[in-house]
């Protein structure tokens, strides 16, 4: 199955997406911004279960109520360690999944334990992120 998403943002240009790129100062996996492309953050479809990881959506970059960047600026304000880390989605519990742009753990997804204050890894990449997902629909 494919992951397709509902209620997406408006649709970003490769300008907008290079200059989310040059916001991290890092090089962002083609994966990602391939996703970017199709789906500006978003939900899942329904599907009367739950799945895999709990994903309760999909963050926008730019355009929207709580855009990536404006979640980014508040974690490392608060959690210096999550510097280039982009926290593309959320569980259903509130808890950030963030992509690391990080030289030691490059590409690899974690989630971000709120209330522990705690980063798991979650994923090897965001192409097997992704792929895990889309099993559940």
């Amino acid at each position: 199955m494919q992951l397709i998403l509902e209620e997406s943002e408006k649709q970003l240009s490769f300008k907008e997406l290079e200059e989310f790129s040059k916001y991290f100062n890092k090089e962002i996996p083609l994966s990602f911004i391939n996703f970017y492309i199709k789906f500006n953050g978003g939900y899942p479809r329904e599907n009367g279960e739950h799945n895999f990881f709990l994903l309760g959506g999909f963050n926008p970059i730019k355009y929207g109520d709580l855009t990536i960047e404006d979640i980014y600026a508040n974690l490392i304000d608060e959690f210096s360690n999550l510097k280039y880390m982009i926290p593309f989605a959320y569980d259903e519990g509130g808890n950030c999944f963030l992509l690391s742009l990080k030289d030691k753990n490059y590409g690899k997804i974690y989630i971000w334990l709120m209330d522990e204050k705690e980063l798991v890894l979650v994923s090897e990449s965001f192409d097997c992120f992704i792929n895990k997902l889309s099993q559940d629909y």
